[in-house]
């Protein structure tokens, strides 16, 4: 058996909380059976209670399944052991949250034996997995988070495990808003008339297996994510192929809901080629905010490959990319397959091409800005200023521009029609070829301390 997940099972699954957890948990369920409340009322509150136990709270126990090691001074012994990545990421993840599934497979029992009873065993089972997904879901999305603020080099205060919590949590609300919307069947809590059928790809499918195999796929890629933090953490490199694996997923995955576009009225006047782009392209566009505002901006990664470029050396170069370098190539490349299609497929295509392409330079200006803001940066720091930048520049300039009645001069905080049709574009791009030749001067110029230095995984 996984080491670390036997050492966790020892710590976690003593006699006295196994029978802690058992009593108050039958305590609860007989109360609410003999409350005199309606029939579904113990299988409520055990659905309710599987929620706070499974995902609020095993959430935390994920997040603190690593940081909790690093403020007790033992992970770095932990890192010298023969524990592969694998192994490390399952006894951590599997081990630190064993207790919160003993009892969410108490909880469980209630739930699915009242959803035998009512809606059948096929229902029973899909619920079931549901169950499991989210958990899984709440649970690896915290644990992704401690991972990447461990390699971000973050404090790990009180208030910032808070928010990688915070992280698992929201990404179990979302799992819960997408599987009610389709299903409320599937919970005791909410009713709401349900979707029956998901149009993807121009196929129709019945929204429980649909929703059931997306939820377990993406529960998948944040355990792949996961793996990979830890690799980072154990000092192994990662190629890019599983990142551009993922890329293609999600272009292929959101393109897909092409139907539920062209649901808008503006919209609906595109062509189903339009929309699939557009959609691949905004999915593109937000990886690279996510994904750039989350990574690290090493300047000496940044020199490296500046190097790599300079003496011809490709593979290298484009094999050490970073995530958001790839998304960004990637909504860049799709980009410019939506502006042709435009031009071919669409009436009247010139203001929407000039749209798209000044959405593409704003896009580079706000990568531009957080490589800028990192290679001015005299110490390590955070990027709330360049969120400060950012909200400034579409919200609160846009706004005083508005009071000052100079709304014709919006084109130059983000894209909109423009008179003559490619002031837009102009300059959208020469904001980012400006942005980002400060990015790569300050990048080349800065001072790096002679010593060796290892090449970030």
């Amino acid at each position: 058996m996984n080491p670390e997940f036997l050492r966790n099972l020892w710590l976690e699954l003593s006699p006295r909380r196994v029978l802690l957890m058992t009593v108050l948990l039958g305590l609860a369920i007989f109360a609410a059976a003999i409350s005199g409340g309606r029939d579904y009322l113990p299988a409520a509150v055990a659905e309710s209670l599987y929620y706070f136990i499974v995902v609020i709270w095993g959430a935390r126990n994920a997040a603190l399944s690593v940081v909790g090691e690093i403020r007790d001074r033992t992970w770095d012994l932990q890192r010298l052991s023969a524990l592969g990545a694998g192994e490390m990421t399952w006894g951590k993840l599997a081990g630190s949250t064993i207790y919160n599934w003993y009892g969410g497979a108490l909880c469980l029992a209630v739930v699915l034996v009242y959803g035998f009873a009512k809606r059948g065993p096929a229902a029973t089972f899909i619920d079931l997995i549901y169950y499991l997904t989210i958990g899984v879901i709440a649970q690896a999305g915290a644990m992704l988070a401690s991972l990447i603020a461990v390699r971000r080099r973050q404090r790990h205060t009180r208030f910032e495990i808070f928010l990688y919590q915070l992280a698992g949590f929201v990404a179990a609300l979302v799992a819960f808003w997408v599987w009610e919307m389709a299903d409320p069947a599937g919970s005791i809590i909410t009713h709401r008339p349900p979707t029956d059928f998901i149009v993807w790809w121009g196929q129709s499918f019945d929204a429980r297996p649909f929703l059931l195999v997306s939820l377990a796929l993406f529960g998948a890629w944040i355990l792949v994510g996961c793996y990979r933090e830890m690799r980072r953490e154990l000092k192994m490199r990662n190629g890019p192929l599983v990142w551009l694996g993922f890329l293609v997923f999600m272009g292929l995955y959101v393109a897909g809901f092409d139907a539920w576009l062209s649901r808008d009225a503006q919209m609906a006047q595109w062509s189903v080629g339009t929309l699939r782009l557009l959609l691949a392209a905004s999915m593109y566009a937000t990886l690279t905010y996510i994904m750039v505002l989350l990574e690290p901006k090493d300047r000496v990664l940044y020199r490296w490959l500046g190097s790599q470029l300079g003496h011809g050396r490709i593979v290298a170069f484009f094999a050490n990319f970073q995530a958001w370098m790839m998304s960004y190539l990637a909504a860049a490349a799709v980009t410019l397959g939506l502006i042709l299609w435009v031009g071919r497929h669409e009436s009247s295509p010139a203001e929407a091409q000039a749209v798209i392409a000044a959405g593409l330079g704003f896009l580079t200006r706000d990568v531009g800005i957080f490589v800028l803001y990192h290679a001015f940066a005299s110490r390590r720091r955070g990027d709330f200023g360049v969120l400060a930048i950012l909200f400034a520049l579409y919200v609160l300039l846009p706004e005083i521009a508005k009071g000052l009645g100079l709304s014709s001069d919006l084109t130059i905080f983000f894209p909109q029609p423009t008179t003559p049709i490619w002031l837009g574009p102009a300059v959208a791009w020469g904001e980012a070829l400006v942005i980002f030749a400060l990015a790569f001067t300050r990048v080349a110029l800065v001072s790096v301390p002679q010593r060796t230095r290892a090449l970030p995984a």
